[in-house]
């Protein structure tokens, strides 16, 4: 299937966020937006929306045949780049009005190469004075005080991933403060979807069509927020066109907060299946650690799963009048197609 009738289908299949009569303001199709990260799930996501709304966009990655296989079918340039080196990064952004900062790495490089990554990026958006749109997480915050993490929760996170999304985010908020750039930040709960392959979604999510139990973390009975990383898309391109989003966090919220036991529930329920489930506990995860580095880092965010953990998107539905986004049922139909064909 083609990427342009993936796009036919989405668009049959889902919700759309609308927006008030001046909430948003008009695009600007001739001026080019750059992704950096592009092949990753938000990335990638970013690219085809950017995309399917006819903007001029770059999509900037390591490796040129992957992004090639995504894109297929859609009006995109393809830049090589990794963002370690700071004159790649600088000429991978050359001619960009907005430039989004989708980049990510595994936790086990998260200390060592996300402060480098950001600097390169700061440097070059300074520059060449594009805009800059940082997709940022919750970890910062730590557990849930409250019965949701809005954008005035306190940053309470005490692991080092948290510490370090704190540092990095104010680093772009401080330069935006100081009239360096103009720079924005959109934060969302776990994603998933098509092309979102991390530790978390990938045996949640892909198990199942291999018909293994899906994999949850810790408790399967707390309320938990999953974003569908196409809603994903929307809510970061719209706060990145509207001026005045500029300078600001947004919380960008998802279908309704879910179980893992409903989540997963609805997984088998549409593949036909009797629901099959595995939880990982926290002896699992020091086990599994010892051997599989990635799974080590897990514990450090192991409240997201002990504990309720539920994103406040009130500001951003308000500033930008949304109504119902993709249904969880809907989300996971499309995110289990693409697991099946790839």
């Amino acid at each position: 299937m083609s990427g342009e009738q993936k796009l036919n289908e989405h668009r049959s299949i889902r919700n759309v966020i609308k927006m008030s009569e001046g909430s948003q303001s008009k695009i600007n199709t001739d001026e080019i937006s750059v992704v950096l990260g592009a092949t990753g799930g938000l990335g990638s996501a970013v690219v085809i929306e950017l995309a399917k709304k006819g903007i001029r966009v770059v999509a900037v990655t390591r490796n040129y045949q992957k992004a090639k296989k995504i894109f297929d079918g859609f009006d995109v340039e393809i830049r090589t780049a990794d963002m370690m080196d700071k004159k790649q990064t600088l000429e991978a952004v050359k001619g960009a009005k907005i430039v989004y900062h989708c980049v990510n790495v595994p936790y086990t490089k998260w200390l060592k190469e996300f402060p480098i990554i950001n600097n390169n990026i700061l440097s070059a958006v300074k520059t060449t004075e594009a805009n800059l749109v940082y997709a940022d997480n919750l970890y910062m915050y730590g557990k849930m005080h409250n019965d949701k993490i809005s954008e005035a929760h306190p940053l309470s996170a005490k692991g080092k991933k948290g510490e370090l999304r704190k540092r990095l985010a104010e680093q772009i908020l401080n330069a935006h403060n100081k009239g360096e750039i103009k720079a924005v930040i959109a934060r969302f709960g776990d994603f998933y979807g098509p092309n979102v392959v991390n530790g978390f979604t990938k045996p949640l999510l892909e198990n199942p069509v291999k018909d293994k139990p899906a994999t949850w973390l810790l408790d399967l009975d707390k309320k938990h927020s999953m974003m569908y990383i196409r809603d994903a898309a929307e809510g970061i391109v719209t706060v990145a066109n509207n001026p005045n989003s500029y300078g600001q966090i947004w919380h960008i919220e998802g279908a309704e907060p879910v179980t893992g036991r409903e989540f997963i529930s609805m997984i088998f329920q549409e593949l036909n299946q009797e629901p099959k489930m595995k939880v990982l506990s926290e002896n699992s995860i020091k086990f599994l650690g010892l051997f599989v580095p990635i799974v080590k880092e897990l514990k450090e965010l192991a409240y997201e799963w002990k504990f309720p953990f539920i994103i406040d998107g009130t500001k951003y539905a308000s500033t930008f009048n949304t109504t119902e986004h993709t249904a969880h049922r809907v989300a996971i139909k499309d995110t289990l197609d693409w697991f099946s064909e790839s």
